[in-house]
C-alpha cells in the first residue's frame, strides 16, 4: 500500500512538472521528480526504490514528450547510487540531504544536456555550463532544502514502516 502511495505522489508531482514547470518560458525549471526520487531512495529499500523511479521516470519520458528511457535509466542510476551511499551517510541531516540533490543535479543535468544537445538543438556551451553547474543545482538544492524541512517527519516515518 506505501508503495502504491508512493507512486500516485510521483505521478502528482510529475504531472505539476510537466504540465506547468516546463511549459514556463524560463531559463531553468526546478526538477521536482528528481528531489522526489532523491529524497525516496533515501528511505525506502533499494528494490522498491529502483521499480518505483524506473516506473515514474519512464511515464516522465512519454508524458514530457522527451527520449523514451533516458529519464527512466537516470532515475534508476541515481536510486541505487542513492541506495548504494544512504548507509555511509547521516541522512537525517539537512545539510547533507542538500548536499547530495546538488551532486546528484549537476549529473543528472549535464548529462540530459547531452542527450538533448544531440538530440534537439544544442545550446551555447557556456550557456549550458553555467545552468547544469551552477543554476539548476542551485534551484534544485533550495527547493530540497525547503521539501526537506516540511517533510522531514513524514520522511523518516516511511523509513520506519
Amino acid at each position: 500500500m506505501k508503495n502504491i502511495i508512493l507512486f500516485i505522489i510521483g505521478l502528482i508531482i510529475m504531472l505539476i512538472e510537466v504540465f506547468f514547470t516546463n511549459f514556463i518560458n524560463s531559463f531553468v525549471s526546478v526538477n521536482f521528480l528528481l528531489i522526489y526520487i532523491i529524497f525516496i531512495s533515501l528511505y525506502i529499500d533499494k528494490n522498491n526504490s529502483l521499480i518505483l523511479c524506473g516506473l515514474l521516470g519512464l511515464i516522465s519520458d512519454f508524458m514530457s514528450g522527451g527520449i523514451v528511457g533516458v529519464s527512466a535509466i537516470l532515475f534508476l542510476v541515481v536510486s541505487y547510487f542513492i541506495s548504494m551511499v544512504e548507509k555511509s551517510i547521516f541522512k537525517d541531516k539537512r545539510g547533507i540531504v542538500c548536499l547530495l540533490v546538488a551532486i546528484v543535479s549537476v549529473f543528472y543535468s549535464i548529462i540530459s544536456a547531452v542527450f538533448s544537445a544531440i538530440f534537439f538543438v544544442p545550446t551555447p556551451i557556456i550557456i549550458a555550463l553555467i545552468k547544469c553547474i551552477v543554476v539548476i543545482p542551485a534551484a534544485n538544492t533550495l527547493v530540497a532544502f525547503f521539501a526537506y524541512t516540511i517533510f522531514e517527519d513524514r520522511l523518516k516515518k516511511l523509513r520506519e514502516e
